[in-house]
């Protein structure tokens, strides 16, 4: 989820440098909210009470989509951009978007049921089955399976969440502060540190009730696109 100081420097000089890379980067930066299923760890029980609430009140039957300001940064290095995340059983909808240089760049991805697509410039890739990451969850809830330990308080109407010590130090963040709501258990704010970064994600918006259709690719959108399907 977290690779170490010295590669997040040298991802973020070559974004400065290169457009291609900076889609790169959004990725990899989306990627350190996005979580992979581990062992339980020894997490006290009134913690993982409250985090099995919000797993629960994560999933909706018709669609839950959550819309995030996230902002992400290496020392005096900074990047800001605009996250949509949205799921409905199987299928999910994804769009990171920001801005550098004055040129707007989007990613967008999803899977509809039945096939996985990806929207990288002015290309769409299109391919049959479910070829989405290890984690097919758009966000990460499994926190106290990933850390050894957890501290909670209740403060202005949201469970503060701290966990630390990594069971994965090489790949996790050293530690990772969450805010849910103690009236829907949703999460609502989440930030992580490591060595020199940290990356703060705050939720504008939330929605349910979402159509099958929004998580197809929609062609007509991008007119322009080179589509390529495998």
């Amino acid at each position: 989820m977290w690779h170490n100081k010295n590669g997040f420097v040298k991802l973020f000089i070559a974004m400065s440098i290169n457009l291609q890379h900076m889609r790169k980067a959004i990725l990899f930066v989306v990627a350190m909210l996005l979580g992979a299923v581990g062992v339980r760890a020894q997490i006290p029980a009134e913690v993982t009470a409250v985090m099995d609430k919000c797993r629960a009140s994560m999933v909706n039957p018709n669609g839950l989509e959550y819309e995030m300001d996230i902002k992400a940064g290496v020392g005096p290095v900074a990047m800001k951009m605009h996250m949509v995340v949205a799921e409905k059983g199987k299928m999910s909808r994804t769009i990171f978007s920001t801005r550098v240089l004055g040129n707007d760049i989007v990613v967008e991805n999803g899977f509809d049921g039945t096939d996985t697509w990806e929207n990288e410039g002015d290309t769409i890739t299109i391919t049959r089955g479910d070829h989405r990451k290890k984690n097919k969850n758009v966000l990460s809830t499994d926190f106290d399976k990933r850390y050894r330990k957890a501290k909670m308080k209740e403060k202005d109407g949201y469970y503060v969440i701290t966990f630390t010590e990594p069971k994965d130090k090489d790949n996790e963040a050293k530690s990772v502060t969450t805010w849910l709501s103690m009236k829907s258990c949703m999460m609502q704010e989440l930030k992580t540190t490591a060595k020199g970064a940290s990356v703060t994600m705050k939720v504008t918006k939330i929605r349910t009730g979402l159509k099958d259709d929004y998580f197809k690719v929609d062609l007509g959108k991008f007119p322009n696109a080179v589509v390529i399907k495998k």
